[in-house]
Order: structure tokens, then C-alpha cells, then sequence
């Protein structure tokens, strides 16, 4: 099944319109988390390719937890204080 046919029922219609939207669709797929892609959205106009990329990539050589992991990752490089 097609990755633009499997978001969550209110995002059916997505699709990306910019290189960091399509980054954070593959990045949500690979977490296996596309039910939540709004909450990945936002992140595309706060960090780089760059940054989403490297969490991205530091979240998966953690092996657990690779969500939680890949939103502290960025909280981090924003300077927030991770709860």
C-alpha cells in the first residue's frame, strides 16, 4: 500500500509540498507513527533538513523508544528543557 495512502483518516488527502514535509512522512513511516503525522508537521518549519535527519538517524541507533527518542533529540537542540 502506497505511504500517501496509509495516514490517518484526517490526513488522507496529504501530501507534501516541501522537501521537510516529505522528510518527516518518511520519518513518521519509519517509526511506524503515521496516525500522528500532525504532530510531526510543525517540526518542519522549526528545524533543518539537517536536524530532522540526524534525530532521525540518532533515534534509530538507540533501538527503543524511537519516537519519544527523535522528539527529545530536537526538544535538545532547541535548548528545551525535556521534562
Amino acid at each position: 500500500m502506497p505511504i500517501l495512502d496509509t495516514t490517518g483518516d484526517g490526513m488522507k488527502p496529504f501530501r507534501p509540498h516541501t522537501y521537510r514535509q516529505f522528510i518527516v512522512l518518511n520519518i513518521s513511516r519509519r517509526f511506524h507513527d503515521l496516525a500522528h503525522l500532525p504532530r510531526y508537521l510543525p517540526l518542519c518549519t522549526q528545524h533543518t533538513s539537517a536536524e530532522l535527519l540526524a534525530a532521525a538517524r540518532d533515534a534509530v541507533a538507540q533501538g527503543e523508544n524511537e519516537v519519544e527518542h527523535f522528539f527529545n533529540q530536537l526538544r535538545h537542540s532547541e535548548g528545551t528543557e525535556v521534562p
